[in-house]
């Protein structure tokens, strides 16, 4: 029989004294500060209802000297961790504030305090807004779920507000640093939101199913190796609310060090950096059915890795954060071998689909070149923006021995020098010289200037 779980119960210790296999119902309100190492095969699975929260509610605010309320008696435990944007360091600081379910923005020095902004300095806590009516929370747990566990699910819940530090998870099937990692957890019909890196921290062929993942801080998924991951019908939105440097690690979704990473039909938008990002030695990706739209940087990105396949998704009004020298991409390969660029729709990007080749460090199969690159049969449309690849060191071979090429593509609406191939910006005719698209299509919307 499960082991029903309310909110005055001892969750972590029902969890430490029952067998592996064991399944546990939580039962619905807010289970607060609970940090669970489960066992092997151990099953959490929520009511309607049923929240774990990693914060504490905070009262008793008072008037300050200078105009703004403070909270006095409440020692800092942050850690510092990550890359924030220029001129910003709060990011680093992993406890976060929260009024009615919106996270602060907290600042470094008091006399940046202003509606919407946090300021903590020893025990005493400052804000700008007034607090005394509505619902304040402070993070100090640091995770939901971590361990290396094998065959853990989790569903049916919200799992919110924790301190986790950047790179880390609110939920994560690995134990922090470099010890041992967990085996085919299952994550789905759940809600993870509002923790302060990221929400969910993958392992060992993970499966995320049917999850809303939103407005973490960092990152909605770390994925840090593992083979034979799956994230699908997620929708993954929001996330980098903390204000990390997205070229350090931020925004909807980024894996190192997989294989056979599937990633489908799931829906990414307005993250604060790229939505989909696979970054470092990913072997044998596949990006299916995805929508990706209005994130910060490149919709979907997959860099110093090798082969995959980016097939049949919707990209449309990403990169507008980083439109400079193909960066705002809708489609970007950068740095990558054998990929394969088809069926995809990719409408009113930065850039359209493009391919960069800078000087990367080696990796296991040696240099990282982008070579074989296939893009072909995708609808392609871009005002602004650019089309076609790049490289900045003097390599003219990603021109011309290494396979990359574009074939069978439709552009709509793409008119004049927008494409771009060995250092020169081309119209159609100069892209087809190139040896570019010469059986591509080109049409007019009717009614389009």
């Amino acid at each position: 029989m499960p082991i029903r779980v309310g909110t005055d119960d001892d969750f972590e210790a029902l969890v430490e004294t029952a067998p592996e296999g064991t399944s546990f119902v939580i039962e619905p309100g807010v289970h607060r500060l609970v940090e669970i190492r489960p066992k092997d095969g151990m099953s959490f699975l929520g009511r309607p209802g049923s929240v774990m929260s990693g914060a504490i509610e905070v009262r008793d605010w008072a008037p300050s000297d200078d105009g703004f309320w403070q909270l006095d008696g409440i020692s800092m435990t942050a850690l510092e961790h990550g890359d924030c944007i220029e001129g910003y360091e709060g990011c680093r600081l992993t406890q976060d504030l929260f009024m009615d379910d919106v996270m602060l923005w907290q600042v470094t020095d008091e006399a940046d305090l202003g509606p919407g902004r946090w300021y903590w300095e020893g025990d005493r806590i400052v804000v700008a807004d007034d607090p005394t009516s509505r619902r304040v929370e402070l993070s100090t747990a640091t995770y939901a779920f971590m361990g290396d566990a094998h065959n853990v699910t989790i569903r049916g819940l919200v799992v919110e507000k924790y301190a986790v530090p950047a790179q880390f998870g609110a939920i994560q099937s690995a134990v922090p640093g470099d010890g041992p990692v967990g085996r085919g957890w299952l994550v789905e019909d759940s809600e993870v939101r509002l923790n302060h890196g990221a929400g969910i921290r993958t392992g060992e062929a993970t499966v995320l199913r049917n999850v809303f993942i939103h407005h973490n801080g960092q990152l909605g998924i770390a994925g840090s190796g593992g083979t034979g991951g799956v994230v699908e019908q997620c929708e993954i939105a929001s996330n980098n609310i903390a204000g990390f440097n997205w070229g350090w690690e931020a925004g909807g979704a980024k894996f190192t060090e997989t294989r056979g990473l599937v990633v489908r039909n799931n829906s990414v938008h307005d993250n604060g950096g790229p939505g989909l990002w696979t970054d470092i030695n990913n072997y044998d990706t596949l990006y299916e059915g995805n929508t990706v739209v209005d994130n910060y940087a490149p919709g979907i990105f997959h860099e110093i890795s090798y082969d995959a396949v980016i097939r049949n998704n919707t990209v449309t009004g990403n990169g507008f954060g980083s439109e400079a020298w193909l960066w705002g991409s809708g489609i970007l390969i950068a740095a990558s071998s054998d990929v394969e660029v088809y069926g995809n729709t990719v409408r009113g990007n930065a850039d359209g689909i493009g391919g960069i080749q800078q000087d990367r460090e080696d990796g296991p199969e040696g240099a990282h070149l982008l070579s074989n690159l296939f893009v072909h049969d995708n609808s392609i449309s871009v005002q602004d923006g650019h089309i076609g690849i790049v490289e900045d060191f003097g390599d003219d071979g990603v021109f011309t021995e290494r396979g990359n090429r574009f074939e069978s593509n439709t552009y709509v609406d793409v008119r004049g020098r927008r494409y771009v191939w060995d250092g020169r910006t081309l119209d159609a005719d100069g892209w087809m010289d190139a040896g570019q698209d010469l059986d591509g299509g080109w049409r007019e919307t009717p009614g389009q200037p």
